[in-house]
């Protein structure tokens, strides 16, 4: 029987696993207005620029940019408009 390499034995590697996906809504971190204790985003709809209230969840890091997941207030179609 040939002998196992034993080269990494009691070695320590990080290892990053996902448990699972999920589909969610994210925004720039800068598309995100705080006034009052309430946050808002600003949304183009056809009446012209308009402000939701929203509730952020997780900010998350894409390409090295902060994302703000968005609970609710905005729906998947929804033109956010960055200040």
């Amino acid at each position: 029987m040939e002998r196992l390499d034993d080269a990494f034995v009691d070695a320590r590697v990080l290892v990053e696993v996902p448990v699972g996906s999920r589909k969610a809504l994210l925004v720039p971190q800068a598309a995100l207005i705080t006034r009052s204790g309430l946050d808002f985003v600003r949304v183009m709809r056809e009446e012209g620029e308009v402000e939701r209230v929203v509730v952020p969840g997780e900010t998350v890091m894409r390409d090295g940019k902060a994302f703000v997941e968005i609970l609710t207030g905005l729906a998947a179609g929804d033109s956010v408009i960055l200040p």
